[in-house]
């Protein structure tokens, strides 16, 4: 009688599984963050309050300086932190988990292809944030270049 291959103990990936979860939660948050950071972080000021704060500051200046008196500016009221400020770091600190649960389950010779997973889509969502970014410097060298191809001045080449 022939036996087959011997059976296979099947290893558990719950570490790749929690980080490769953790990780798509991370990219979901980073492919959204323009959004929510939009429709959640309080309305920035229109040019007619930032005009009339100068105004103010300046009268005030003048005022103090016609009194003989050293002006004091006030202190900004900027003690809260904005959700732009810790959004991005939130979103890469998750992605940065999920990195580490994948390299956990690697080390524990879970499945490798979930591990993997687990890791690359960490590290996407790191990526993300800063691919806006990117494209928009890409866009503009771009758009720079073909100005000056188009005025007729040439780079020097290297």
């Amino acid at each position: 009688m022939t036996e087959g291959p011997p059976p296979v103990a099947s290893r558990s990936a719950s570490w790749s599984t929690s980080g490769l979860t953790i990780g798509f939660i991370a990219l979901v948050a980073a492919v959204i963050s323009p959004w929510i950071v939009d429709s959640i972080s309080p309305p920035t000021k229109t040019i007619d309050a930032v005009a009339v704060d100068v105004a103010v500051n300046i009268k005030d200046q003048l005022v103090a300086k016609a009194k003989g008196q050293e002006f004091v500016a006030k202190p900004k009221d900027d003690k809260t932190p904005s959700i732009r400020r810790w959004y991005p770091l939130t979103t890469i600190g998750i992605g940065l988990l999920g990195m580490c649960l994948g390299v956990v389950g690697f080390t524990r010779h879970e499945d490798t292809r979930m591990s993997a997973s687990a890791v690359t889509i960490g590290l996407a969502a790191i990526v993300f944030q800063y691919f806006l970014l990117l494209a928009a410097a890409i866009i503009l060298i771009l758009l720079i270049g073909f100005i000056l191809n188009a005025l007729g001045i040439d780079l020097p080449s290297f």
